[in-house]
Formats: C-alpha cells, sequence, structure tokens
C-alpha cells in the first residue's frame, strides 16, 4: 500500500498547483484569491482530492450560468460568509484612527508571510473602516453613534451593527502570527467552498433551462480525475509520512507570489449591499 501511495504522492504534491486554476473570466478576484489560496495551503492528498472534487461539482453546477450570476453568487457567498465566521471569543477595542494604524502596521509586518486569501481580508477590512474614517464617522475619539445627528447617526448605526461583523476579524488579525491567520482564513475557505458548492447544487437543481454546462470554471487535469474509488480511499487512510510536499513548499511560495502581483494594491471596502443582506436575514431569524 505504501508502494502505491508514494507512486501517487508525487501527483499531488509537485502537479497539482500549476495545473488547477481557474480559467474563466466569470470569477471575481475574491473568489480567485481564495482558490489559489486553498491550493496553497493544501498540503496533505486527501485535502487536495477534497479541493478537485469541489472543482468539479463547481464546474458541473454552475458552467451554464451567465457571467453575472456566478460573479455575483461567488462574490456575495465569499464575502457574507466570511463575514458571519463564527469566533468564541472576541476582544473589545475603541474603533479609532489609532486601530486603522494598528491594522497597517500589523498587515505591512506580516504581509510577505501571507495567503493571498489572508491578503485579501486585511486589505479588505482596512479598506472598509477608511471609508468610514473619510466620512468621519472614524476619528480620533472612540466610536459612538451618539456623538452624530441626522443622516450621518443613520450611517454611524449602521457602522455600529457592521462592526459586530468585522471586530472580530480585527481581533483575530491583530492577535494571530501570519502562519495562525493562514491556517483560520483555511478554514473559513473550506466553509465558503463548501456554502458556494451547495448553493449551486440548488441552482443546477431549479434550473429552468435543464442547466447543461457551457464551460468549465475551473480547470481540471485529467490525471486527477481519473482516480478509482478504492485507489481515493486508500490516499485517505494512509499515514504515510508527507515529507514531499514540505519540498514543494519553494514552488508553493512562488506561486504565491505571483498572485500577489496581480492583487490591486488598495481593494474596495467590503460591499454594504452585503451587510444589508446579512441584516436582512437577521431579521428574517427573529421572526
Amino acid at each position: 500500500m505504501k508502494v502505491f501511495f508514494l507512486f501517487l504522492l508525487p501527483l499531488f504534491a509537485f502537479g497539482f498547483d500549476k495545473d488547477l486554476k481557474v480559467t474563466t473570466d466569470k470569477t471575481p478576484l475574491e473568489f480567485d484569491l481564495l482558490f489559489e489560496s486553498m491550493k496553497l495551503q493544501s498540503k496533505e492528498p486527501v485535502e487536495k482530492i477534497r479541493l478537485v472534487g469541489l472543482s468539479q461539482e463547481l464546474n458541473k453546477n454552475l458552467g451554464f450560468l451567465p457571467k453575472e450570476q456566478i460573479f455575483l453568487l461567488m462574490k456575495s457567498e465569499v464575502t457574507k460568509n466570511f463575514l458571519e465566521h463564527k469566533f468564541s471569543k472576541v476582544r473589545q477595542f475603541d474603533v479609532t484612527n489609532l486601530l486603522i494604524q494598528r491594522l497597517e502596521k500589523n498587515f505591512a509586518e506580516k504581509e510577505k508571510l501571507l495567503t493571498p486569501f489572508s491578503t485579501w481580508a486585511f486589505r479588505s477590512v482596512i479598506a472598509e473602516l477608511k471609508s468610514h474614517q473619510k466620512d468621519e464617522l472614524i476619528t480620533d475619539k472612540s466610536f459612538n453613534p451618539d456623538l452624530f445627528k441626522g443622516e450621518k447617526r443613520e450611517k454611524a448605526l449602521r457602522l455600529k451593527k457592521y462592526l459586530t461583523y468585522l471586530l472580530p476579524w480585527i481581533d483575530q488579525m491583530d492577535a494571530l502570527p501570519a502562519a495562525g491567520f493562514n491556517e483560520l482564513t483555511t478554514d473559513v475557505g473550506w466553509e465558503i467552498l463548501e456554502r458556494i458548492n451547495a448553493r449551486s447544487i440548488l441552482l443546477k437543481r431549479y434550473a429552468t433551462d435543464g442547466g447543461e454546462a457551457a464551460g468549465s470554471l475551473i480547470n481540471i487535469p485529467e490525471r486527477l480525475t481519473d482516480l478509482k474509488p478504492d485507489q481515493i480511499k486508500k490516499i485517505q487512510s494512509n499515514d504515510t509520512d508527507l515529507s514531499l510536499i514540505e519540498k514543494s513548499q519553494k514552488e508553493k511560495n512562488a506561486a504565491a507570489e505571483e498572485i500577489r502581483k496581480v492583487t490591486p494594491d488598495d481593494l474596495s471596502p467590503l460591499s454594504e449591499d452585503v451587510s444589508r443582506e446579512i441584516e436582512k436575514v437577521n431579521v428574517e431569524e427573529m421572526r
């Protein structure tokens, strides 16, 4: 069994990152960065098999949809599930200009060690806070909606609700080292991919045009789809040392660097439309 496993190991250790990739313009940047990060962080064959399986499902269930629907679905699911991730404990922070400076310094120290999706998380949260700083809702004083009146107070109250989703992430950005934050965003990444897949299955099931695939979103090399169920079981149950995968880390780091080169320097703030959708869901749950 170990001979069989070692024969397959190079397939997943070295060929995976290069050939499994998003090959369409139908997906948003958030998904592209997430997918690339999941490849970089998938160290064991069983994780790679899981990612290949999800990729096959997304191709099958979303390939027939027009770009607008795929783009909106993925963008909203990535952002919404990122914001809604539950944390057991959250420290309290004074939301001020100083907090933004602290996050920017923190990000600058960790940036070179972060995955593309972790980088997106930092940049997006900082951009969100800066947008409210520009509106003079975040100042040198501790944020308090009662300090504002009229339309500005309404915006401040919305920001207060939104901070219930942002502050847990700010806490993790402040507390975790780069490697720990990458592990967190990888866990969240699996949740997001599973959620997108669940939504895609429903879309496929209720498609009015029969749901025939019109094209692939993700290129999947044939050698990664030809494994038989019994072969997959052997890989999943084998506990052989995976040192070969660790040797490919240099290649993975190079891939991450390439992604960073095409990442915008200043991402737009997290969508307020998504925030309103979250609020809508919470209201419906309370009824």
